[in-house]
């Protein structure tokens, strides 16, 4: 009699799903989990340090302080971290930044007093953090096959739009909401401490530090400023080029100056608590989550600057109704429907105007970011 048990058990082996080779590298699964883990930290502490700063000194340009020290070591320390994590073990770079994070984050609690000493342990958290980026990136193809690179990166990519949402517009709200600020901080650095943990697990890097000669430090110098002097070739040369460079600046430079404005326009304007900023960028990012779905379709129909031009004239519009809300709703928005009914006793409550309002703020940065990026990409060449 014939034995249908191995056939049986071939057909029942080719119907059981099986996960992609990716999901079962578990040092890829490390170092993505550790992304997430450090990235909700991170978008969190963003919102959390503003929320600190405009409590304590409910002033826009202590806030305005408080965003250079986020930037500066990106300018300063941005290339030597990378010439820098290109010589170390990977791994090491890995779990000691962020070990330096968590223990960095818990200064927040115990360096509040001041504005002066916020902004130092600010300054010391972002440069560590300059350290981090590179050696997670880079660590990618070492962890992974060439035919899974994609599947990866955009793993990655997903996580760290996803963990945008998570730490900046769920968590760290509720967290401050329930618990105050010095709460998130703690919860951050045991984040920091597990992202630590989950890098340990990674293999080790045969790569050791490498002197660099002082001609080659010369030759890596040299060759920095002449791309930097190609890319302004171009941008003064190239008209069409200029131009989207402008409009990527403006729509790039307009998030950092939210996040200055955001906690005194929540508590002067929207007369709720800083951390309700949250109202002004939930909204907003689900906007360029909108406006890039459908920009796929768009682009097929209508030229890049005209996309471009249609998301200034809507971040125009926008604006001005923001910057005509009062407590109690717009008094622009009023005077539109007073023409058309009696307004007399309308009450519009301001929040809902905002949030509608940031939305549409959201889909305007969409149509400029991503259609004048493409132009650049489009008209420079790779290096630039």
């Amino acid at each position: 009699m014939p034995d249908d048990t191995v056939p049986a058990e071939q057909a029942a082996a080719a119907t059981t799903p099986v996960a992609p080779p990716i999901f079962r590298n578990h040092h890829f699964l490390a170092l993505w989990a550790a992304q997430a883990t450090s990235q909700v930290a991170q978008n969190g502490i963003n919102l959390a340090l503003l929320v600190l700063v405009q409590e304590r000194t409910h002033s826009p340009a202590a806030v305005s302080l408080t965003v250079l020290s986020f930037i500066v070591p990106s300018v300063l320390f941005g290339i030597l971290a990378g010439v820098f994590v290109d010589r170390m073990d990977k791994k090491v770079i890995l779990v000691a930044t962020n070990a330096l994070r968590a223990c960095a984050v818990l200064g927040y609690i115990f360096f509040d007093q001041t504005l002066g000493l916020i902004l130092m342990v600010n300054f010391l958290f972002a440069t560590i953090s300059q350290f981090f980026s590179p050696a997670e990136v880079a660590s990618i193809p070492r962890l992974v096959r060439r035919e899974d690179l994609l599947t990866a990166n955009s793993l990655f990519n997903l996580t760290f739009n996803a963990t945008q949402l998570i730490g900046f517009i769920v968590l760290t709200p509720l967290m401050i909401k329930l618990f105050g600020v010095s709460a998130f901080f703690v919860l951050a650095a045991i984040l920091y401490v597990l992202a630590a943990i989950l890098v340990s697990l990674l293999p080790r890097e045969r790569a050791r530090l490498t002197i660099v000669s002082s001609a080659e430090s010369q030759r890596i110098i040299l060759s920095i400023w002449a791309e930097i002097k190609e890319g302004w070739a171009i941008l003064t040369h190239d008209r069409t080029s200029s131009l989207a460079m402008a409009q990527w600046t403006l729509v790039t430079t307009m998030v950092p100056l939210l996040a200055v404005v955001g906690p005194a326009f929540a508590e002067g304007v929207m007369k709720a608590r800083p951390e309700d900023m949250v109202f002004l960028f939930a909204p907003a990012g689900i906007g360029m989550i909108v406006s890039t779905t459908l920009l796929n379709r768009l682009a097929h129909r209508f030229a890049k600057q005209t996309l471009i031009t249609a998301g200034l004239v809507i971040l125009g519009i926008s604006l001005l109704l923001v910057a005509s809300a009062k407590t109690g709703g717009s008094y622009l928005l009023y005077n539109l429907l007073g023409r058309v009914i009696d307004t007399s006793g309308l009450v519009m409550e301001l929040i809902p105007i905002i949030m509608v309002l940031a939305f549409f703020l959201g889909i305007a940065a969409a149509l400029i970011n991503i259609p004048s990026t493409t132009i650049i990409q489009e008209r420079c060449p790779a290096s630039f």
